[in-house]
């Protein structure tokens, strides 16, 4: 465990007193579950009781000399109550566990025109792919049209392990991160920016400081008239060069959307999607070698509701295509491209209840793939048939979903033809912040003969707000 800054700044900047003639917010929200569950762990099903409680304290707008302070710290603890081992993660504490996700004091100046922000906290802008670090992040806008965004720090780790962790669920991994985005707005038309994003580890095997990820990138947003809008971005990776070639092989994620929202009844969207999987994980990933391809598709979808033609119904009608490109070594052929159609109607019952019906078709004919030079080898048809109904309903103090899905496969998988799956959740608020949830899951999968999960939470949620206007 490594000594962790950001909250230690929090509490040096929150004692910061508001000053006089502003307003100031706090707000804090407590959530308690109780969970009773089995365990599948060593071969075997074992019951276990773990107490969850969550915190979060939220202020807003307190008053600082020049500005405002906003602040946030939002964590969890949990232990097991029951006599049987607790597997909570890769980094099992045994009985007890917890994490700290946000821990962060922001100062807002020149009238909200410039942030600072210092502590735990999730960056969002550019190509950062949400990143959560602790450490400093900046935020700036000249004359409305340029903003200037800017973060440092060492990517976060789950359970308070050592930063750099193998096993972190942070999709940047390492002992130090930086990153940046320059953008230009210019009425609602126009949205366009540039963004960086370097990281560096300590690679386990030579003790060497690497860097883990490497990326540049644009975006861009285009809206001339209130019908149409085009989206587009491209994440170049540095470190692709070493690993892919040909065109387009250092290009890590690329996708531009072109989208006709006629009106609220109609709506047509045109897509293309280029990403290569790998190089959205860091360069010591062990996943590399299940992801080092490139993925590419087009399509199409259109998306009609019956009130266009004045029919006094609430249903919506989607249609959707895609032609699927698949890649080898990073170059884009036509060796198992295929085509995904998909039929989906939802119909809004009421306010607060949902149904809906879904179908697809996926089918990749067989093709000759090359597996080295002069080798091909032959693949048979593949795809599957999908059907889907699902619903939601809030009423009376109930809230309930159910959702199920059938998968009939082209070619067997582990010489299972099928998959089928459905869950439903059922909760009830019993007044006080006290709330009764549960959940059941079952279904027959290739990897599972026949299997069904239930849990059972007891949860209670209370959120408390104040508001002092000092004079």
């Amino acid at each position: 465990m490594r000594l962790r800054l950001g909250p230690a700044a929090i509490a040096a900047l929150a004692l910061l007193a508001p000053t006089a003639g502003l307003a100031s917010e706090l707000e804090a929200y407590s959530s308690t579950q109780l969970n009773v569950q089995s365990q599948w762990r060593n071969g075997a099903s074992t019951t276990v009781v773990p107490l969850y409680e969550f915190l979060s304290l939220t202020g807003r707008e307190v008053a600082i000399p020049g500005g405002q302070l906003y602040f946030q710290v939002d964590g969890w603890g949990a232990a097991n109550l029951g006599s049987n081992p607790w597997w909570n993660g890769f980094t099992n504490s045994g009985a007890f566990s917890g994490d700290l996700n946000l821990a962060w004091v922001q100062g807002r100046f020149f009238e909200n025109q410039f942030r600072v922000t210092i502590g735990r906290q999730t960056v969002g802008y550019g190509n950062s792919r949400m990143l959560q670090l602790d450490g400093l992040s900046l935020q700036g806008v000249i004359a409305k049209m340029v903003t200037l965004d800017a973060y440092v720090g060492v990517p976060t780790t789950q359970r308070f392990t050592a930063y750099g962790n193998l096993y972190s669920a942070n999709p940047t991994i390492g002992d130090f991160a930086v990153g940046a985005r320059a953008g230009f707005a210019w009425t609602t038309w126009l949205n366009a920016g540039v963004s960086a994003a370097f990281a560096w580890d300590t690679w386990p095997a030579t003790s060497e400081w690497k860097p883990s990820r490497e990326d540049l990138a644009v975006d861009v947003r285009f809206s001339p008239v209130s019908w149409v809008t085009l989206l587009g971005y491209l994440d170049w990776s540095l470190f692709a060069s070493n690993y892919f070639s040909g065109f387009g092989g250092q290009i890590a994620d690329a996708n531009l959307s072109l989208i006709f929202p006629v009106n609220p009844y109609l709506q047509f969207t045109g897509e293309y999607t280029y990403s290569v999987p790998a190089l959205a994980l860091p360069y010591n990933s062990i996943l590399w070698v299940f992801t080092d391809t490139a993925h590419q598709y087009a399509g199409a979808t259109a998306r009609v509701g019956l009130e266009l033609f004045k029919i006094k119904v609430p249903l919506d009608i989607e249609v959707g295509y895609r032609r699927i490109f698949e890649s080898w070594s990073g170059l884009a052929t036509s060796a198992g491209a295929g085509d995904r159609y998909v039929l989906k109607a939802t119909w809004r019952a009421t306010k607060t209840a949902t149904l809906g019906a879904e179908g697809a078709r996926l089918y990749l004919p067989g093709a000759s793939v090359p597996v080295a030079p002069g080798v091909s080898e032959s693949l048979a048809n593949e795809g599957y048939w999908q059907a889907r109904a699902f619903g939601t309903m809030k009423a009376y103090g109930v809230t309930g979903t159910l959702d199920f899905q059938g998968y009939w496969f082209d070619q067997p998988v582990n010489a299972v033809k099928q998959s089928i799956i459905g869950s439903a959740t059922l909760g009830y608020d019993v007044g006080g912040g006290f709330a009764v949830v549960g959940a059941l899951q079952a279904g027959t999968t290739p990897f599972y003969a026949s299997y069904m999960n239930g849990l059972v939470k007891l949860t209670y949620n209370a959120t408390y707000r104040s508001r002092e206007v000092y004079e």
